[in-house]
């Protein structure tokens, strides 16, 4: 009896074995699936951070330059030699 037992125990053995071996091979394709997702969500995330960077440097500009027009235009307006204060004292 305990010889008859011997191949079954063999073959429960291999069987489970085997049954490891697929797993791990299938969390082996996954665990590349997501290191693949994360590359890509890592590629994503410095485009995004590089089209915000470029975002933030096009508004600081246009930021500097309407300060500077808005100067200019207090310049001339403030300005006692204006030709619109000219104009306006002697209409």
């Amino acid at each position: 009896m305990e010889q008859d037992s011997i191949p079954e125990h063999f073959a429960r053995l291999e069987d489970k074995v085997g049954q490891l071996v697929d797993r791990c091979q299938t969390l082996e394709r996954a665990k590349a699936d997501l290191e693949a997702k994360v590359r890509n969500l890592e590629e994503v995330v410095r485009s995004k951070d590089a089209a915000e960077e470029q975002h933030v440097e096009e508004k600081t500009m246009i930021k500097s330059r309407i300060d500077h027009l808005l100067s200019r235009l207090d310049q001339v307006v403030d300005s006692d030699e204006s030709p619109l204060k000219t104009e306006s004292f002697s209409a």
